[in-house]
């Protein structure tokens, strides 16, 4: 069922102008992330605001929700690969959770308040 509403939310879009019938390719890189259930979506475009954007979304697991989100606009293939990371590090999971994301995998993200330690998950 999850992986049925990430494939759904998977768009790109197209962008035509009338002036020549020139059609250009826009590749919108923006975010899609379920909390409790509910999806939602972000635009972030810039290396800082995809920075401000994962913060949250540690800021969410700290506060002790279950958080999986995923670039749209990179291709997503699922092939059941499933690779783990645990820290302490509020920056290592990060870095780890944005570079998962920007290789085309789900993040699912939880933080553990007796171990203090994120535990990071990405699926493709």
């Amino acid at each position: 069922m999850l992986l049925m509403l990430f494939g759904a939310s998977i768009i790109s879009c197209t962008k035509e102008t009338s002036s020549t019938n020139t059609y250009y390719e826009t590749n919108n890189q923006s975010a899609t992330y379920i909390i409790n259930g509910q999806i939602y979506y972000d635009n972030p475009s810039t290396d800082i605001e995809w920075s401000a954007f994962l913060d949250r979304m540690l800021a969410l697991a700290e506060n002790g929700y279950t958080v999986y989100f995923f670039r749209t606009g990179v291709e997503q293939t699922f092939s059941k690969e499933k690779v783990t990371f645990t820290t302490p590090s509020h920056e290592e999971a990060k870095n780890w959770c944005e570079e998962k994301e920007k290789e085309g995998y789900i993040v699912v993200l939880t933080f553990n308040q007796e171990t203090g330690e994120y535990n990071c998950v990405a699926y493709r």
